[in-house]
């Protein structure tokens, strides 16, 4: 049945996308300005819609930077209460505020100005002018975001959701048709396998048909142990034995099921959509079942979903939780990681 909505969507998807095809030429040939920062800036993005691991990659290039420049990052901070531009130097930063990522970034990197603002080119604009003046700014999602010509556009791809065998929405998850990652500088694989052959490595890079001047990487994503976040978890003791409730509001929660379920055997899943605002029913939910679990029963969940848990209007109940984090990292295979880091400290 899904099979066949999709094949009646199919027009609709091509609409769309040819719409995408328009709105890119006419910014190519001028007739919509971008704007060029004075700032060295990189784009994190995608072509599909949600699920590729831009978090990740954004927190690998602050890991990467911010010993040796002054790093800002920019979002529009989607599904924020807010409007307009806030920075970390001037706003306490929290997910209702900032959104989810953005607020996840600045608990995680205080030292470094997290900028949230529906505008990029205004919002770098500013920060030109800002006392705290950043050396380089990391543009979360905006791939599509035109307006702005960045130093170096980084197009990231999901494993097992090629972009090139994928169609523009609503036939399919694509936010333009694949032809738009040309206009990458880089395009990388992500969640890839830790197993994954330079033969299957080649074939993909065939399939992506990038031209002589686009580099292609591939990365893994590195689980860490889970950490205690609230004071209940850090007395309980975390083992194979465990009887775990793993929650999540991601858009793909398959890889972190997929970790977990080499540490535990006894797992209950709670899956959301995407940046999932829990409501108090939910915690109150959350509580009763993990009550019924008994004593050995803990809560296993992404840095992201953490941010929304500590909401005001709910960390009451979560502080009585015992909640643990699964840290992620990015990996590159392939011995890759030099060539990317060169290409990055070539921005200037």
């Amino acid at each position: 049945m899904k099979k066949i909505l999709s094949i009646l969507l199919l027009p609709f998807g091509a609409i769309y996308g040819i719409i995408g095809l328009i709105r890119r030429w006419l910014y190519r040939i001028g007739w919509l300005s971008s704007y060029s920062s004075t700032l060295p800036t990189i784009c994190i993005g995608n072509l599909a819609v949600g699920g590729t691991g831009k978090t990740p990659m954004v927190e690998y290039l602050v890991r990467l930077l911010k010993d040796e420049r002054r790093v800002a990052t920019l979002s529009r901070g989607y599904k924020r209460k807010t409007a307009g531009y806030l920075t970390s130097a001037d706003e306490q930063v929290d997910a209702c505020a900032f959104g989810d990522e953005p607020a996840q970034l600045h608990e995680k990197f205080s030292d470094i100005q997290v900028v949230v603002c529906e505008k990029r080119a205004e919002a770098l604009r500013r920060l030109e002018r800002a006392a705290q003046r950043p050396d380089i700014v990391l543009l979360d999602d905006a791939y599509q975001h035109l307006q702005v010509r960045c130093s170096l556009n980084l197009l990231l791809t999901d494993f097992s959701r090629l972009y090139c065998n994928d169609f523009p929405m609503p036939a399919g998850r694509l936010r333009e048709f694949p032809s738009a990652a040309t206009n990458a500088d880089a395009v990388i694989v992500t969640k890839c396998p830790e197993s994954l052959t330079d033969e299957a490595a080649s074939v993909i890079r065939k399939k992506l048909k990038l031209t002589p001047s686009q580099s292609c990487f591939f990365t893994t994503l590195q689980y860490d142990e889970p950490v205690p976040i609230t004071p209940v978890a850090q007395q309980m003791p975390l083992t194979p034995d465990s009887s775990v409730i793993l929650l999540t509001g991601i858009a793909n929660p398959k890889p972190i099921q997929q970790e977990i379920s080499k540490q535990f055997s006894d797992i209950e899943i709670i899956s959301y959509s995407d940046h999932h605002s829990f409501t108090t029913k939910e915690i109150e939910d959350l509580c009763k079942k993990t009550a019924e679990k008994g004593e050995r029963a803990v809560i296993i969940t992404t840095e992201k979903d953490a941010v929304r848990l500590r909401d005001t209007s709910l960390i009451d109940r979560t502080e009585q939780l015992p909640i643990f984090v699964l840290p992620i990292k990015v990996e590159f295979l392939f011995g890759e990681e030099k060539e990317f880091i060169r290409m990055v400290n070539k921005i200037q």
